[in-house]
């Protein structure tokens, strides 16, 4: 019996936040989080000035390029020195590509490196989404550059929002007469918009990045849980900037280096624990009892195996569209930890195979073979020949292999003609 099984109300939320925010930590682990958030730093650390540099460059095209530098400068300001080196070097960097044919390769080069950054990103989100295959080039060109494009404006409009009601807030609390308790409320909620922008940057990551259909609701408590967390980074950081007078006599004038390294370290861990919690809160019914689950005996295997494929096979018979791992595990009320192991064997013994599609939901799986030829024994043979099949020298084990060939003979004998689209066990 599941420990939940028992519980109500608020006992009940409680324990599933705190069972999420497990799975988060041990997918943080499992997944090579931290390993990952390395790569992402060293990403972002040699494609930060053609980012910036392309951000400009559209800026410029729209006539607020020295709006953008402000609101740069703004949401940076813990990292003031480190910014406005990046500022120099990115706006150096986009008088480079004017006119001429090595400036036509540096305007390539530019667009490569931004889609190369946010590949990188979008590779680690899969990983932890379980998803093998990326956007395809053509989509990564759209959407990537979309994002490039739409990014400065939409941090223009948020800024000047923000920045529009905090200048015009006495006016408006004058216009509507609030009282001193509302005006108060007011004030401290226009204290918490750099949280709620954050929220809302962290919550369209977890919905755009990942090549999967992600559910909004998800995203979007993962996406506060993060702006939480990123904004307490950012409170910390500022701390450990005011005390880190030892830094100036070691570094010099590098001093804000380290700590901008640090900073972007940290920052990445956040955002790849915040897709960890994004995956369980939308997957927390499947994966809640993942590790009790994933080492099943062949006998398990094998039963899950034969529903499987005689789902599949029906499915397909029926002409209706393939299932994804989810579906089968939902199908046969089984947990999709004793699913995914399962449908891994049955792809490597070459019964299913995975079909692509473009609506972003994980791979669907249908038979490989006839369905008027797949029988049970057919289907236990694959999954028991799965693998090396031929020994160099078999005079050891060769009364043994005698027998297990007789068994097989038995089952083929028994069950060779059972196919697996009939009721299993008639």
């Amino acid at each position: 019996m599941l420990p939940e099984s028992g519980m109500k109300g608020s006992t009940l939320r409680l324990f599933r936040v705190t069972k999420i925010m497990l799975l988060s930590v041990r997918g943080f682990v499992d997944d090579l989080c931290l390993l990952r958030s390395s790569a992402l730093t060293l990403y972002s650390l040699l494609s930060i000035v053609p980012v910036f540099a392309l951000l400009f460059g559209v800026a410029k095209g729209f006539g607020f390029e020295q709006m953008l530098k402000e609101r740069i400068l703004e949401q940076m300001q813990q990292q003031d020195t480190v910014a406005l080196q990046l500022l120099n070097f990115a706006e150096n960097m986009l008088a480079s590509t004017k006119g001429g044919v090595v400036a036509g390769i540096g305007v390539v080069v530019l667009f490569w490196t931004v889609i190369k950054v946010i590949g990188n990103i979008e590779e680690s989100f899969n990983a932890i989404w379980r998803i093998k295959h990326s956007r395809p080039l053509s989509r990564k060109l759209s959407d990537y550059l979309a994002l490039m494009f739409l990014a400065p404006i939409l941090l223009i409009i948020s800024s000047s929002i923000t920045v529009f009601l905090k200048t015009q807030i006495t006016w408006l609390m004058t216009m509507i007469r609030l009282p001193e308790t509302g005006v108060w409320v007011v004030l401290k909620m226009l204290g918490l918009s750099p949280l709620v922008i954050m929220s809302a940057l962290f919550t369209f990551l977890f919905v755009f990045i990942p090549n999967h259909k992600i559910n909004l609701k998800a995203a979007g408590v993962a996406g506060v849980v993060t702006g939480i967390l990123y904004q307490t980074l950012q409170w910390a950081y500022l701390s450990l900037q005011i005390g880190a007078s030892s830094y100036n006599a070691i570094y010099g004038s590098f001093a804000a280096l380290p700590l901008f390294i640090i900073s972007l370290q940290m920052g990445w861990m956040i955002v790849l624990f915040g897709c960890e919690m994004c995956f369980y809160l939308q997957n927390y019914a499947s994966y809640r009892n993942h590790k009790k689950f994933s080492e099943l005996s062949f006998l398990l295997q094998k039963t899950i195996a034969l529903q499987a494929m005689r789902l599949l096979a029906l499915r397909f018979i029926n002409k209706k569209p393939p299932l994804t791992t989810a579906d089968i595990a939902r199908e046969l009320a089984v947990p999709i930890a004793c699913v995914q192991p399962v449908i891994t064997r049955l792809r490597q013994s070459q019964l299913i195979v995975e079909v692509k599609t473009d609506e972003g939901e994980g791979a669907r799986f249908q038979p490989a073979l006839d369905t008027g030829q797949l029988s049970v024994a057919l289907v236990i043979k694959a999954l028991e020949r799965q693998g090396q099949n031929d020994l160099p020298e078999t005079s050891g084990i060769e009364s043994s292999l005698q027998i297990v060939e007789k068994i097989e003979a038995e089952i083929d004998a028994a069950y060779g003609r059972h196919l697996i689209c009939d009721q299993i066990g008639e």
